[in-house]
């Protein structure tokens, strides 16, 4: 008789259950974009960009053409809940989503600090320039008063925010993600086996 080994759920690498668990994992995808954008079209101008952290955990798990996809979803859809030019933000997302992918893929490993760090420093390039292009290009009166109280609290309360979204996606990627991600020792473990 035949004994057989007990493989938990994320062992279990049958086909038919691996594409069922990666349909899943982009219905909570969407899911969760779509939160994010309905809480994103609500209330006042200081509020986080949840579509940021969303578009970078989706994007360290993901390749670089899915990611980029994401990050134009994500950037439309911040292009639709802030009033500006569409495009305009996707064109940025795509390409820090892109970023972030490749980082992820030969670097970085996917951590708690590694995304905060991350995504506090994509927040400050996006509502930076977004300062620099909306406002302060045009001359307009108070720029610093619009910085302090509207830019500088959207970029705290995004990074705050990850505090909550990722533990989220770190369940949805433990659970439902096919397949693991090289982690730093195996990398540089081939890479040593490739010099001899």
């Amino acid at each position: 008789m035949r004994k057989t080994k007990f493989t938990p759920f994320r062992e279990n690498r049958h086909p038919k259950n691996m594409r069922l668990r990666n349909v899943f994992r982009w219905i909570l995808y969407g899911l969760l974009i779509l939160l994010a954008f309905i809480f994103s079209t609500s209330g006042d101008y200081t509020k986080p960009l949840l579509m940021i952290p969303i578009a970078l955990c989706i994007s360290s798990v993901s390749k670089e053409a899915v990611a980029g996809g994401v990050g134009i979803v994500c950037g439309f859809c911040m292009d639709v809940t802030t009033g500006s030019l569409p495009g305009y933000h996707a064109i940025l997302l795509f390409l820090l989503c892109m970023l972030t992918a490749l980082l992820y893929d030969r670097l970085m490993q996917r951590r708690y600090f590694n995304m905060l760090l991350f995504t506090a420093v994509v927040t400050f390039l996006v509502t930076g320039a977004d300062f620099v292009f909306r406002y302060a290009m045009w001359g307009y009166d108070h720029m610093a008063i619009i910085y302090t109280h509207y830019m500088l609290p959207c970029l705290l309360y995004t990074c705050i925010s990850t505090i909550v979204i990722y533990p989220v996606f770190h369940c949805i990627h433990r659970f439902l993600l096919p397949q693991q991600r090289r982690t730093i020792e195996k990398t540089i473990r081939t890479l040593e086996e490739s010099e001899e």
